[in-house]
């Protein structure tokens, strides 16, 4: 935990939330206190330390977080990029499920295979699959998972990776 704090203090001070004087003074001005709540310093059981202990523990935060910072400057250690939102399922091509006909024959699918729906839209094969199956029109639907919209055409086991082309 006393690492995730002076990682913490360290990330605080790059992105501007600790003024820019206390970050630069870090010898003398980080405190336990400053940054961990009195609920926090229980949880973590800080209060539990001796005066001793507590003064030990200041002065290895301080030492950490000034290291963290030069390092930091030099280029040695880099903050990661934020990470931006989840994209929400409702944008996606394929939720809600897209259900539809094939427009014409359908041969199954040998690598980069484009299907064309009867509503317009127009869905690729995204991942080397090779199956074949003949029909005339058979129905699909094409729904979301994890790993991207998955097409499941009526009267077939296996379901394959697509991504929408229009």
């Amino acid at each position: 935990m006393s690492r995730f704090l002076a990682v913490a203090v360290v990330l605080f001070c790059l992105c501007g939330i600790i003024p820019g004087a206390v970050c630069q003074n870090a010898s003398g001005s980080i405190s336990i206190e400053k940054f961990m709540t009195p609920e926090e310093q229980k949880s973590t059981g800080v209060m539990t330390l001796s005066p001793a202990q507590r003064l030990a523990f200041t002065g290895w935060l301080r030492r950490y977080t000034r290291m963290l910072i030069e390092e930091t400057e030099n280029g040695n250690i880099t903050v990661p990029a934020k990470k931006t939102a989840p994209v929400p399922s409702s944008s996606s091509p394929c939720s809600p499920a897209v259900e539809s006909n094939i427009t014409g024959d359908f041969e199954g699918w040998e690598g980069e295979t484009v299907f064309k729906l009867d509503n317009g839209q127009i869905w690729e094969q995204a991942e080397y699959s090779y199956m074949y199956s003949y029909s005339y029109r058979p129905e699909v639907t094409i729904y979301e998972t994890s790993s991207g919209c998955r097409m499941k055409v009526e009267d077939e086991n296996e379901t394959i990776l697509v991504k929408r082309l229009k």
